[in-house]
Protein backbone atom coordinates (compact mmCIF):
# COMPACT_ATOMS: atom_id res chain seq x y z
CA UNK A 1 0.00 0.00 0.00
CA UNK A 2 1.40 3.41 -0.97
CA UNK A 3 2.32 5.82 1.87
CA UNK A 4 0.82 9.34 1.76
CA UNK A 5 2.84 12.02 0.13
CA UNK A 6 4.50 14.27 2.75
CA UNK A 7 6.94 16.35 0.76
CA UNK A 8 9.79 13.97 1.44
CA UNK A 9 9.33 13.89 5.23
CA UNK A 10 8.20 10.87 7.16
CA UNK A 11 5.76 11.20 10.10
CA UNK A 12 8.74 10.81 12.40
CA UNK A 13 10.37 13.79 10.81
CA UNK A 14 7.16 15.77 11.21
CA UNK A 15 7.16 15.08 14.94
CA UNK A 16 10.73 16.27 15.23
CA UNK A 17 9.90 19.78 14.04
CA UNK A 18 6.82 20.18 16.21
CA UNK A 19 6.59 21.91 19.62
CA UNK A 20 9.37 20.91 22.09
CA UNK A 21 8.50 18.04 24.33
CA UNK A 22 8.82 18.11 28.13
CA UNK A 23 12.42 17.68 29.30
CA UNK A 24 13.97 19.01 26.13
CA UNK A 25 17.14 21.13 25.88
CA UNK A 26 15.27 24.42 25.85
CA UNK A 27 13.69 23.73 29.21
CA UNK A 28 17.11 22.91 30.66
CA UNK A 29 18.39 26.27 29.39
CA UNK A 30 15.42 27.99 31.02
CA UNK A 31 16.16 26.36 34.34
CA UNK A 32 19.79 27.45 34.18
CA UNK A 33 18.80 31.03 33.43
CA UNK A 34 16.32 31.02 36.32
CA UNK A 35 18.94 29.66 38.72
CA UNK A 36 21.43 32.27 37.56
CA UNK A 37 18.90 35.07 38.08
CA UNK A 38 17.99 33.72 41.51
CA UNK A 39 21.66 33.43 42.45
CA UNK A 40 22.35 36.97 41.27
CA UNK A 41 19.37 38.19 43.28
CA UNK A 42 20.65 36.49 46.45
CA UNK A 43 24.13 37.97 45.96
CA UNK A 44 22.60 41.40 45.42
CA UNK A 45 20.55 41.12 48.60
CA UNK A 46 23.63 40.00 50.54
CA UNK A 47 25.74 42.91 49.26
CA UNK A 48 23.04 45.47 50.03
CA UNK A 49 22.67 43.84 53.45
CA UNK A 50 26.40 44.45 53.91
CA UNK A 51 25.87 48.10 53.08
CA UNK A 52 23.10 48.31 55.68
CA UNK A 53 25.29 46.65 58.33
CA UNK A 54 28.22 48.92 57.40
CA UNK A 55 25.98 51.98 57.77
CA UNK A 56 24.67 50.87 61.15
CA UNK A 57 28.12 49.91 62.42
CA UNK A 58 29.86 53.13 61.40
CA UNK A 59 27.03 55.53 62.24
CA UNK A 60 28.62 56.58 65.58
CA UNK A 61 31.83 57.53 63.77
CA UNK A 62 29.93 59.54 61.16
CA UNK A 63 28.09 61.31 63.97
CA UNK A 64 31.35 62.13 65.71
CA UNK A 65 32.75 63.48 62.44
CA UNK A 66 29.84 65.80 61.68
CA UNK A 67 29.03 66.82 65.25
CA UNK A 68 32.35 67.12 67.11
CA UNK A 69 32.45 68.65 70.57
CA UNK A 70 35.69 70.24 71.69
CA UNK A 71 36.63 71.10 75.24
CA UNK A 72 38.57 74.08 73.86
CA UNK A 73 35.23 75.69 72.95
CA UNK A 74 34.01 75.54 76.56
CA UNK A 75 34.59 78.74 78.51
CA UNK A 76 36.80 78.21 81.59
CA UNK A 77 35.00 78.54 84.87
CA UNK A 78 36.22 81.58 86.80
CA UNK A 79 36.89 82.28 90.46
CA UNK A 80 38.76 80.58 93.25
CA UNK A 81 35.85 79.04 95.15
CA UNK A 82 35.89 75.80 93.21
CA UNK A 83 35.73 72.14 94.26
CA UNK A 84 39.00 70.42 95.05
CA UNK A 85 40.28 68.05 92.37
CA UNK A 86 42.60 65.18 93.32
CA UNK A 87 44.81 64.14 90.41
CA UNK A 88 46.05 60.56 90.71
CA UNK A 89 49.18 59.52 88.81
CA UNK A 90 50.48 55.96 89.22
CA UNK A 91 54.08 55.37 88.14
CA UNK A 92 56.49 52.46 88.09
CA UNK A 93 60.14 52.81 87.11
CA UNK A 94 59.64 56.20 85.46
CA UNK A 95 62.52 58.13 86.99
CA UNK A 96 63.45 59.66 83.63
CA UNK A 97 60.13 61.48 83.10
CA UNK A 98 58.28 61.61 86.42
CA UNK A 99 59.70 64.91 87.71
CA UNK A 100 58.72 66.86 84.61
CA UNK A 101 55.26 65.23 84.63
CA UNK A 102 54.56 66.14 88.26
CA UNK A 103 55.80 69.72 87.90
CA UNK A 104 53.63 70.14 84.83
CA UNK A 105 50.54 68.94 86.73
CA UNK A 106 51.27 71.24 89.65
CA UNK A 107 51.41 74.26 87.33
CA UNK A 108 47.80 73.91 86.13
CA UNK A 109 45.58 76.99 86.39
CA UNK A 110 43.19 75.72 89.03
CA UNK A 111 42.99 76.91 92.65
CA UNK A 112 42.16 73.65 94.39
CA UNK A 113 44.45 70.91 93.09
CA UNK A 114 45.79 68.01 95.09
CA UNK A 115 48.30 65.82 93.30
CA UNK A 116 48.69 62.24 94.50
CA UNK A 117 51.68 60.40 93.05
CA UNK A 118 51.68 56.65 93.59
CA UNK A 119 55.05 54.91 93.47
CA UNK A 120 54.13 51.38 92.43
CA UNK A 121 57.08 49.19 93.49
CA UNK A 122 59.65 51.19 91.51
CA UNK A 123 63.30 50.14 91.50
CA UNK A 124 64.89 53.07 89.69
CA UNK A 125 64.60 56.05 92.01
CA UNK A 126 61.06 57.11 91.06
CA UNK A 127 59.99 57.12 94.71
CA UNK A 128 62.94 59.25 95.81
CA UNK A 129 62.12 61.89 93.17
CA UNK A 130 58.51 61.98 94.34
CA UNK A 131 59.56 62.43 97.98
CA UNK A 132 61.89 65.31 97.06
CA UNK A 133 59.13 67.11 95.16
CA UNK A 134 56.68 66.54 98.03
CA UNK A 135 59.01 68.47 100.33
CA UNK A 136 59.22 71.27 97.76
CA UNK A 137 55.48 71.59 97.10
CA UNK A 138 54.16 70.78 100.55
CA UNK A 139 50.52 69.74 100.93
CA UNK A 140 49.81 70.10 97.20
CA UNK A 141 51.67 66.85 96.52
CA UNK A 142 51.13 63.63 98.39
CA UNK A 143 53.20 60.53 97.75
CA UNK A 144 51.92 56.99 98.28
CA UNK A 145 54.48 54.18 98.24
CA UNK A 146 53.29 50.69 97.26
CA UNK A 147 55.84 48.04 98.21
CA UNK A 148 53.88 44.83 97.62
CA UNK A 149 51.17 43.71 95.21
CA UNK A 150 48.41 41.73 96.94
CA UNK A 151 47.01 38.64 95.25
CA UNK A 152 44.03 39.28 93.00
CA UNK A 153 45.12 42.74 91.82
CA UNK A 154 46.71 44.25 88.74
CA UNK A 155 49.55 46.55 89.72
CA UNK A 156 48.22 49.78 88.23
CA UNK A 157 44.68 49.18 89.48
CA UNK A 158 45.93 48.53 93.00
CA UNK A 159 48.10 51.65 92.88
CA UNK A 160 45.16 53.82 91.83
CA UNK A 161 42.97 52.30 94.52
CA UNK A 162 45.62 53.15 97.13
CA UNK A 163 45.87 56.70 95.81
CA UNK A 164 42.08 57.17 95.79
CA UNK A 165 41.95 56.08 99.42
CA UNK A 166 44.24 59.02 100.31
CA UNK A 167 42.49 61.59 98.12
CA UNK A 168 40.55 64.43 99.74
CA UNK A 169 39.08 66.03 96.64
CA UNK A 170 35.41 66.19 95.70
CA UNK A 171 36.51 65.08 92.23
CA UNK A 172 39.08 62.45 91.26
CA UNK A 173 41.06 62.69 88.05
CA UNK A 174 42.69 59.44 86.95
CA UNK A 175 45.44 60.07 84.42
CA UNK A 176 48.96 59.06 83.41
CA UNK A 177 52.31 60.75 83.90
CA UNK A 178 52.96 61.18 80.17
CA UNK A 179 49.81 63.24 79.51
CA UNK A 180 50.37 66.93 78.74
CA UNK A 181 47.62 69.25 79.99
CA UNK A 182 46.85 72.76 78.75
CA UNK A 183 46.84 75.23 81.69
CA UNK A 184 43.04 75.69 81.80
CA UNK A 185 41.91 72.15 81.09
CA UNK A 186 40.55 71.72 84.63
CA UNK A 187 38.65 75.01 84.59
CA UNK A 188 36.97 74.06 81.31
CA UNK A 189 36.22 70.55 82.56
CA UNK A 190 34.75 71.74 85.83
CA UNK A 191 32.38 74.06 84.01
CA UNK A 192 30.98 71.01 82.22
CA UNK A 193 30.82 68.99 85.43
CA UNK A 194 28.84 71.75 87.14
CA UNK A 195 26.55 72.93 84.36
CA UNK A 196 25.65 69.43 83.14
CA UNK A 197 25.67 67.79 86.59
CA UNK A 198 28.09 65.17 85.32
CA UNK A 199 29.43 62.31 87.39
CA UNK A 200 32.06 61.32 84.84
CA UNK A 201 33.77 63.33 82.11
CA UNK A 202 36.01 61.67 79.53
CA UNK A 203 38.42 63.63 77.34
CA UNK A 204 39.85 62.08 74.18
CA UNK A 205 43.48 63.23 73.97
CA UNK A 206 45.29 64.55 70.96
CA UNK A 207 47.78 61.82 70.07
CA UNK A 208 51.32 62.77 69.08
CA UNK A 209 53.05 60.56 66.51
CA UNK A 210 56.52 60.27 65.04
CA UNK A 211 55.76 58.36 61.80
CA UNK A 212 53.12 58.62 59.10
CA UNK A 213 51.94 55.03 59.48
CA UNK A 214 51.35 55.61 63.19
CA UNK A 215 48.88 58.35 62.30
CA UNK A 216 47.08 56.03 59.85
CA UNK A 217 46.74 53.35 62.52
CA UNK A 218 45.68 55.69 65.33
CA UNK A 219 43.18 57.28 62.97
CA UNK A 220 41.49 53.88 62.64
CA UNK A 221 41.58 53.42 66.43
CA UNK A 222 39.65 56.69 66.81
CA UNK A 223 36.99 55.44 64.40
CA UNK A 224 36.68 52.07 66.14
CA UNK A 225 36.59 53.75 69.56
CA UNK A 226 33.56 55.77 68.48
CA UNK A 227 31.95 52.65 67.04
CA UNK A 228 32.57 50.45 70.09
CA UNK A 229 31.44 53.08 72.61
CA UNK A 230 28.29 54.00 70.64
CA UNK A 231 29.60 57.52 70.79
CA UNK A 232 26.37 59.53 70.20
CA UNK A 233 24.57 57.77 73.06
CA UNK A 234 27.22 58.07 75.78
CA UNK A 235 25.67 61.26 77.18
CA UNK A 236 22.24 59.65 77.63
CA UNK A 237 22.29 57.74 80.91
CA UNK A 238 19.46 55.36 80.03
CA UNK A 239 21.57 53.84 77.22
CA UNK A 240 23.66 51.73 79.56
CA UNK A 241 25.57 49.90 76.82
CA UNK A 242 26.93 53.21 75.49
CA UNK A 243 29.90 54.08 77.70
CA UNK A 244 33.51 55.17 77.53
CA UNK A 245 36.57 55.68 79.64
CA UNK A 246 40.09 56.81 78.70
CA UNK A 247 43.21 56.37 80.79
CA UNK A 248 44.50 59.83 79.86
CA UNK A 249 41.53 61.64 81.43
CA UNK A 250 38.82 60.09 83.58
CA UNK A 251 37.34 62.84 85.80
CA UNK A 252 34.95 61.28 88.31
CA UNK A 253 32.82 62.75 91.07
CA UNK A 254 33.88 61.15 94.35
CA UNK A 255 30.29 60.23 95.27
CA UNK A 256 29.98 58.38 91.94
CA UNK A 257 33.29 56.59 92.47
CA UNK A 258 32.15 55.42 95.88
CA UNK A 259 28.71 54.43 94.55
CA UNK A 260 30.27 51.90 92.16
CA UNK A 261 32.52 50.49 94.87
CA UNK A 262 35.72 52.15 93.70
CA UNK A 263 38.11 49.64 92.16
CA UNK A 264 36.62 46.65 93.97
CA UNK A 265 35.10 45.38 90.70
CA UNK A 266 38.18 46.29 88.66
CA UNK A 267 40.93 44.56 90.60
CA UNK A 268 41.96 42.30 87.70
CA UNK A 269 40.61 44.39 84.84
CA UNK A 270 43.17 45.05 82.09
CA UNK A 271 40.93 47.66 80.44
CA UNK A 272 40.36 49.46 83.74
CA UNK A 273 39.76 52.88 82.15
CA UNK A 274 36.98 51.70 79.83
CA UNK A 275 35.38 49.47 82.44
CA UNK A 276 35.36 52.30 84.96
CA UNK A 277 33.12 54.11 82.49
CA UNK A 278 31.00 51.00 82.12
CA UNK A 279 30.41 50.69 85.87
CA UNK A 280 29.48 54.37 86.14
CA UNK A 281 27.02 54.15 83.26
CA UNK A 282 25.39 50.98 84.55
CA UNK A 283 24.91 52.66 87.91
CA UNK A 284 22.61 55.17 86.17
CA UNK A 285 25.03 58.08 86.57
CA UNK A 286 25.70 60.95 84.17
CA UNK A 287 28.59 60.53 81.75
CA UNK A 288 29.83 62.54 78.79
CA UNK A 289 32.78 62.66 76.41
CA UNK A 290 34.51 65.57 74.68
CA UNK A 291 37.47 65.92 72.37
CA UNK A 292 40.56 67.19 74.16
CA UNK A 293 42.12 68.43 70.92
CA UNK A 294 44.48 71.25 71.84
CA UNK A 295 43.87 70.78 75.57
CA UNK A 296 45.21 67.30 76.22
CA UNK A 297 48.12 65.62 74.45
CA UNK A 298 49.80 62.26 74.82
CA UNK A 299 52.40 60.24 72.97
CA UNK A 300 50.74 56.87 73.18
CA UNK A 301 53.64 54.62 72.18
CA UNK A 302 57.19 55.43 71.13
CA UNK A 303 58.91 53.37 68.46
CA UNK A 304 56.52 53.32 65.51
CA UNK A 305 53.85 50.86 64.44
CA UNK A 306 55.51 47.83 66.00
CA UNK A 307 55.53 49.54 69.40
CA UNK A 308 51.78 50.11 69.07
CA UNK A 309 51.31 46.43 68.19
CA UNK A 310 53.39 45.39 71.20
CA UNK A 311 51.63 47.88 73.44
CA UNK A 312 48.22 46.37 72.69
CA UNK A 313 49.16 42.73 73.14
CA UNK A 314 47.80 42.73 76.70
CA UNK A 315 44.64 44.77 75.94
CA UNK A 316 43.18 43.66 72.62
CA UNK A 317 42.01 40.19 73.71
CA UNK A 318 40.35 41.66 76.79
CA UNK A 319 38.23 43.83 74.50
CA UNK A 320 36.25 40.73 73.48
CA UNK A 321 36.01 39.36 77.01
CA UNK A 322 38.84 36.87 76.36
CA UNK A 323 36.52 35.00 74.00
CA UNK A 324 38.13 33.19 71.06
CA UNK A 325 34.85 32.96 69.15
CA UNK A 326 34.06 36.64 69.65
CA UNK A 327 37.56 37.68 68.62
CA UNK A 328 37.45 35.65 65.42
CA UNK A 329 33.97 37.00 64.71
CA UNK A 330 35.02 40.62 65.14
CA UNK A 331 38.04 40.11 62.89
CA UNK A 332 35.88 38.43 60.25
CA UNK A 333 33.34 41.27 60.24
CA UNK A 334 36.03 43.96 60.06
CA UNK A 335 37.86 42.28 57.19
CA UNK A 336 34.65 41.49 55.29
CA UNK A 337 33.00 44.91 55.55
CA UNK A 338 35.99 47.23 55.71
CA UNK A 339 38.62 45.48 53.57
CA UNK A 340 36.63 43.09 51.36
CA UNK A 341 35.10 45.86 49.19
CA UNK A 342 38.58 47.19 48.35
CA UNK A 343 39.61 43.69 47.26
CA UNK A 344 36.48 43.38 45.13
CA UNK A 345 37.17 46.74 43.52
CA UNK A 346 40.74 45.69 42.76
CA UNK A 347 39.34 42.63 40.99
CA UNK A 348 37.20 44.80 38.74
CA UNK A 349 33.88 44.59 40.61
CA UNK A 350 32.24 48.01 40.33
CA UNK A 351 28.72 47.37 41.58
CA UNK A 352 26.91 50.06 43.54
CA UNK A 353 27.38 48.35 46.96
CA UNK A 354 31.13 47.96 46.40
CA UNK A 355 31.50 51.61 45.40
CA UNK A 356 29.42 52.79 48.37
CA UNK A 357 31.50 50.77 50.85
CA UNK A 358 34.89 51.78 49.45
CA UNK A 359 34.19 55.46 48.85
CA UNK A 360 32.24 55.77 52.10
CA UNK A 361 34.99 54.17 54.20
CA UNK A 362 37.67 56.36 52.67
CA UNK A 363 35.56 59.51 53.09
CA UNK A 364 34.97 58.74 56.76
CA UNK A 365 38.63 57.90 57.37
CA UNK A 366 39.92 61.03 55.61
CA UNK A 367 37.41 63.19 57.48
CA UNK A 368 38.36 61.79 60.89
CA UNK A 369 42.08 62.18 60.12
CA UNK A 370 41.57 65.84 59.27
CA UNK A 371 39.41 66.38 62.38
CA UNK A 372 41.95 64.96 64.83
CA UNK A 373 44.86 66.87 63.34
CA UNK A 374 46.52 64.28 61.10
CA UNK A 375 47.32 64.77 57.43
CA UNK A 376 44.28 63.75 55.41
CA UNK A 377 46.38 61.32 53.36
CA UNK A 378 46.62 59.14 56.47
CA UNK A 379 42.93 58.40 56.00
CA UNK A 380 43.62 56.79 52.63
CA UNK A 381 45.51 54.00 54.41
CA UNK A 382 42.24 52.83 55.95
CA UNK A 383 42.25 49.24 54.56
CA UNK A 384 45.89 48.76 55.57
CA UNK A 385 45.09 49.95 59.09
CA UNK A 386 42.15 47.53 59.37
CA UNK A 387 44.39 44.61 58.37
CA UNK A 388 46.97 45.66 60.98
CA UNK A 389 44.28 45.97 63.64
CA UNK A 390 42.99 42.49 62.78
CA UNK A 391 46.55 41.22 63.20
CA UNK A 392 46.79 42.98 66.58
CA UNK A 393 43.63 41.26 67.82
CA UNK A 394 44.65 37.82 66.62
CA UNK A 395 48.19 38.23 67.93
CA UNK A 396 46.95 39.33 71.34
CA UNK A 397 44.62 36.33 71.48
CA UNK A 398 47.31 33.84 70.46
CA UNK A 399 49.91 35.23 72.86
CA UNK A 400 47.48 35.23 75.77
CA UNK A 401 46.36 31.67 75.04
CA UNK A 402 49.92 30.42 74.53
CA UNK A 403 51.18 32.04 77.75
CA UNK A 404 48.06 31.15 79.66
CA UNK A 405 47.66 34.76 80.72
CA UNK A 406 48.96 38.32 80.44
CA UNK A 407 52.40 39.59 81.38
CA UNK A 408 52.46 43.26 82.35
CA UNK A 409 55.33 45.17 83.96
CA UNK A 410 57.16 42.03 85.01
CA UNK A 411 54.06 40.52 86.64
CA UNK A 412 52.12 37.55 85.23
CA UNK A 413 48.32 37.38 85.51
CA UNK A 414 46.74 33.96 84.70
CA UNK A 415 44.02 33.94 82.06
CA UNK A 416 41.59 32.00 84.23
CA UNK A 417 41.78 34.67 86.93
CA UNK A 418 41.21 37.43 84.36
CA UNK A 419 38.20 35.60 82.94
CA UNK A 420 36.71 34.96 86.38
CA UNK A 421 37.13 38.63 87.28
CA UNK A 422 35.40 39.72 84.06
CA UNK A 423 32.56 37.24 84.67
CA UNK A 424 32.13 38.50 88.23
CA UNK A 425 31.99 42.07 86.94
CA UNK A 426 29.39 41.10 84.35
CA UNK A 427 27.27 39.33 86.97
CA UNK A 428 27.44 42.41 89.19
CA UNK A 429 26.22 44.62 86.35
CA UNK A 430 23.43 42.15 85.57
CA UNK A 431 22.19 42.37 89.16
CA UNK A 432 22.19 46.19 88.93
CA UNK A 433 20.09 46.01 85.77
Amino acid sequence: MNEPVTGGYTPGHLRSVGPPMSGGPQRDIGRQEFRKMAGDSVVEWITWGGVALWTLMLFPAWYGLFFPRYLSRVEPIVGDDLPKVSILIPARDEAVAIEEALRRMLSLDYPQVELIAINDRSRDGTGEIMDRLAIEYGSRLQVVHVTELPAGWLGKNHAMAQGAAQARGEFLLFTDGDVMFAPQVLRRSMRLMRERSLDHLVLLPETLVTTFLESALINLFCILLMVASRFPLVRWKWFKDAYLGVGAFNLVRRSAFEAIGGFSHLQLEVADDVMLGRLIKHAGLNQDVYSGQGELKVRWQQGGVWSIIRGLEKNAFSGTGYSVLRTVGVVAVLLTLLVGPFGALACGVTTAPVLILTIGSLALSVGVAWTIGFHWVAGLFFPWAVVVFAFIMLRSMMLTLRQGGVRWRDTFYPLEELRRARTAQFNSLSRQA
